[in-house]
């Protein structure tokens, strides 16, 4: 048969290459097209193997083993065994490829040598050259991410409630970003018996919000709740009577940023259509900011709206920034700022605690004032002198509760004074949540307020 020569035309492409070798009755035929490709391919990667060399450093190199270019061939050999058009480099090929890598940062990634035979060159060509593994040099492509820091994420991925599926598709890809240093092989098992009620939509929700952000376009979506089964449910439209529909509700928002808080992930931002008030006043029912799970978000779309009042509209309490001069509202900062994700203004609160719960309000509050005071902790009239048993592991995972730390240091001959900065509904649910360790809200008035009303309902819905 009759073979083009196009070595001229591509100077990339090996003239010598074989394309004999394509069958009579394959070629006039897109077979024959497709096998003298991957003929004209494997020539090219043969004679410029940078991308094999790459990917071989990606998958299996790591700082803790680097590859010789000997290793190099050889997991490209095997990595390829079942092509039979892939041809291994040659070792000065490899050689050269990995210098060029050294210096260039090849897609941004970097490739460092291991230096640890000081008598041979690059080329192997001096005295270490007959050491077999370390001639050449030993090399490593340095991770985008680290073991350390692929573990971290991956575990926090394991408490959203997303799709197992999908979870395993997001876990493998940022092992692919540690390459070599990835933990393991193996994804892990995901034996949550909750995830019969996880959002199938999850990841194309985070993917349209953070569009929507970019782009600085309003959201619609609907919203759900958990029915008597576990299953999400889509809130409907209430009548004028007060009874629900068979619509469902839609929300249009202003989407700011999404932030994690005690293993949830939350949408921030403002209702579009309301407008940014005159005035500074607002209580926890009715704020200028709101807060959505995002596995709870159905069928959101990025609408064609431009936001109506940008992230910087508000302050660091979600309050007309013109108005307070106050710090410019930070999604990060906001959701650190709080204990629990209520979206009310923060205020000074100052309560006395015993020891053992000092590790608890470091673990709640991002910058608690701490004042030693003279004199062990004092209930005061009515309060329970438990030893908190559960609150540690309901508060700050487990992590120095106020159980087995504040026994032992229950009679102590000081206790704290503690200043943090809280929301008022945020502040209760604490306090309660801790209400049978040494915890006592001294000010303000209206958070004892409300922890005196709760009390109150507590002993006529459990006392005798």
């Amino acid at each position: 048969m009759t073979t083009h020569d196009d070595s001229h035309a591509n100077p990339s492409v090996d003239a010598s290459a074989d394309h004999s070798m394509v069958p009579a009755h394959l070629a006039d035929s897109t077979s024959a097209v497709d096998l003298r490709s991957a003929m004209e391919a494997r020539s090219t990667r043969t004679s410029r193997p940078l991308m094999d060399v790459f990917t071989a450093l990606w998958n299996h190199s790591s700082d803790d083993h680097p590859l010789t270019p000997d290793e190099i061939i050889w997991f490209l050999a095997h990595d390829n065994r079942q092509n039979s058009f892939y041809r291994t480099p040659s070792r000065e090929a490899v050689v050269n490829e990995l210098r060029y890598l050294e210096y260039t940062r090849f897609l941004g990634r970097e490739v460092r040598r291991v230096d640890d035979d000081a008598d041979g060159d690059a080329d192997g060509k001096g005295k270490g050259a007959g050491n077999g593994r370390d001639a050449g040099g030993r090399w490593y492509m340095a991770p985008v991410l680290s073991s350390s820091e692929v573990r971290l994420l991956e575990d926090g991925l394991m408490l959203s409630r997303i799709d197992p599926e999908e979870l395993r598709g997001v876990i493998s890809g940022l092992r692919q970003l540690a390459g070599g240093n990835a933990p393991s092989d193996e994804l892990p098992d995901i034996p949550i018996a909750g995830y019969e009620h996880i959002n199938g939509e999850f990841l194309a929700t985070v993917e349209n919000i953070t569009q929507a952000i970019s782009d600085g376009m309003a959201v619609v979506f609907s919203y759900c709740d958990y029915d008597e089964h576990g299953d999400l449910v889509r809130r409907m439209k209430r009548l004028d009577d007060g009874t629900r529909g068979d619509t469902p509700r839609k929300y249009v928002l202003d989407p700011y940023n999404m932030v994690y808080k005690k293993g949830r992930y939350y949408l921030l931002g403002h209702f579009h259509d309301n407008p940014v008030p005159e005035s500074v006043d607002q209580d926890e029912k009715h704020t200028n900011l709101t807060c959505f799970a995002v596995n709870r978000i159905r069928d959101l779309r990025i609408s064609t709206m431009r936001i109506a009042a940008p992230a910087g509209t508000w302050d660091e309490n979600g309050l007309p920034r013109a108005l307070t001069g106050a710090p410019r509202f930070d999604a990060v900062a906001f959701a650190r700022q709080r204990p629990h994700l209520t979206m009310g203004t923060l205020i000074d609160v100052v309560m006395s605690v015993g020891p053992g719960m000092l590790t608890n309000v470091y673990e709640w509050f991002d910058d608690p004032k701490v004042e030693r005071v003279d004199g062990p902790f004092e209930a005061g009239a009515g309060a329970v002198g438990g030893a908190g048993a559960g609150a540690g592991a309901a508060g700050a995972g487990g992590a120095g509760g106020a159980g087995a730390a504040g026994a032992a240091e229950r009679g102590a001959a000081y206790h704290y004074r503690v200043t943090v900065r809280s929301p008022q509904l945020s502040i209760v649910w604490w306090a309660l949540q801790y209400a049978l360790s040494e915890v006592r809200i001294e000010s303000p008035q209206a958070v004892r307020d409300e922890l005196h009303r709760a009390g109150a309902l507590l002993t006529q819905r459990y006392g005798e």
